[in-house]
């Protein structure tokens, strides 16, 4: 039984696409100057001490998600180029070391980034945090999913984090909204 039909009276809705979905995600807060400035202040950061705090909570993100890929005895790969195809990368692991659920594997590699940075603004003599281009490493966790097949999370590593689900249609071709009532 498939997700359609095994969810046939919950279902109030369909998308239908040709290669996957992109579900993007990002602190709100980031892309508004109130926001940014309410963020930092909350966690009383001042924009002086903006670079080694983003490298604190850089350094603890990638730990925490190097650790998460160690704990799932999985592996961690770091691509020397981000030209290489990710994609193919983690199919040779699913193929080579097969999950039937979970995940498959851990892909880092550098690549240009969004992110902010505090620079000085001439004009008034003031720090400001801006959003500049920059490299930063990401990392890719690619995922056997029960429900939605393969499908992969990317996520920077510098702030604002922004972060993207890619969900495949290598399994499936349409994925439907369900109003469930539970």
């Amino acid at each position: 039984m498939n997700i359609l039909e095994q969810y046939e009276e919950k279902i109030n809705g369909e998308f239908s696409f040709f290669d996957r979905m992109i579900i993007k995600g990002h602190i709100l807060q980031f892309y508004s100057p109130s926001g940014k400035t309410h963020f930092l202040s909350y966690n009383n950061v001042l924009l002086k001490d903006f670079s080694a705090y983003a490298q604190a909570i850089t350094t603890e993100v990638c730990n925490h998600i190097e650790e998460y890929t160690a704990s799932q005895n999985r592996p961690l790969i770091y691509l020397p180029s981000s030209k290489t195809s990710k994609e193919e990368t983690a199919l040779k692991v699913l193929q080579s070391s097969p999950v039937q659920e979970g995940l498959i594997c851990t892909l880092s590699t550098v690549e240009l980034c969004s992110a902010l940075q505090p620079i000085l603004n001439v004009e008034t003599g003031k720090l400001e945090l801006k959003n500049v281009s920059r490299k930063c490493k990401y990392y890719y966790l690619y995922f056997q999913d029960n429900v939605f097949g393969f499908m992969h999370v990317k996520i920077q590593s510098w702030l604002p984090f922004l972060m993207q689900v890619y969900i495949s249609s290598i399994q499936y071709s349409v994925f439907s909204i369900q109003n469930i009532k539970e």
